[in-house]
């Protein structure tokens, strides 16, 4: 990559005065992963000498290092080695075990792709003194994402409404999705109840929840496989669902995805499509 900074969970590291740099200094080719470092697993059938794939998976997530220091346009320090307490302040915003936070790049083209990650970190040692620190990324998966997705609709029953997958990876994403249900010209009061039903044409199976009513809010959290409700009173939502929760397929042929809701409804989607590159 060239750049000189990054933003790692809302703060930038310019923030702490530091750069991104080389000290190895070299101008050599080098070979990067671009988040498709797949793993195909041919075998021989007898005689035959030909090798079929019959899968294919990634082995690892995506993982890179880089080296970072004192940005001297930033230094008001007059020295350019680090001191323990800016390592410390450093490790306590990058080095966090508990959970994956967001990653982004300052550079050209880069700007609306992020990797979810963690970091480890090393120090870089000259003359016994620190003058900057080596990371390590790793990150959730083996490749990157592209900024969030959102998508909105005023659903009318039965009519379809379409979502293009943007992502480079074949196969399905679970996205973040808010149905409203809303009212119909046909019904006349607030107690009834429902059976709320979301399709989509390149899936064999359909979104079921039992039990809905009128201005009810449903949040179907496909990251998490969670659901929840706005309703108090829907109690039952643990048994109403049938825990299949909406995809968005992509093959090489087709990524359009035709929904259809059997009511009258808001659906307001987000999802982060899967962009195939490397740092």
């Amino acid at each position: 990559m060239y750049c000189m900074d990054f933003a790692y969970d809302k703060e930038k590291l310019s923030d702490y005065g530091m750069m991104l740099c080389n000290f190895n200094h070299s101008n050599s080719l080098e070979t990067l992963s671009s988040g498709a470092d797949i793993t195909f697993h041919q075998i021989s059938a007898g005689r035959n000498p030909r090798f079929p794939l019959y899968a294919s998976t990634y082995d690892t997530a995506y993982t890179a290092s880089f080296q970072i220091c004192k940005n001297p346009c930033l230094n008001t320090s007059g020295t350019p080695w680090l001191s323990p307490w800016e390592v410390s302040a450093l490790q306590k915003w990058l080095c966090r075990k508990n959970r994956y936070h967001r990653f982004k790049i300052d550079q050209e083209d880069y700007q609306t792709l992020y990797w979810k990650s963690v970091f480890s970190a090393k120090q870089v040692m000259m003359n016994g003194k620190i003058a900057g620190m080596e990371l390590t990324m790793y990150t959730d998966s083996p490749y990157a994402y592209r900024d969030e997705a959102t998508l909105e609709f005023e659903c009318r029953a039965n009519e379809p409404f379409s979502v293009y997958s943007l992502s480079d990876e074949e196969g399905c994403l679970y996205p973040w999705v808010e149905i409203t249900c809303r009212e119909m010209e046909t019904d006349d009061s607030r107690t009834d109840t429902f059976l709320l039903e979301l399709s989509n044409t390149l899936d064999q199976k359909t979104t079921q929840i039992k039990g809905c009513r009128k201005g009810e809010i449903l949040t179907l959290d496909g990251e998490h496989f969670t659901i929840s409700s706005s309703e108090k009173s829907h109690v039952s939502l643990a048994r109403d669902f049938n825990y299949y929760f909406p995809r968005i397929i992509n093959t090489y042929e087709n990524n359009k995805n035709d929904f259809t809701l059997n009511r009258d409804c808001t659906l307001l989607l987000r999802y982060s499509p899967v962009c195939r590159i490397g740092l």
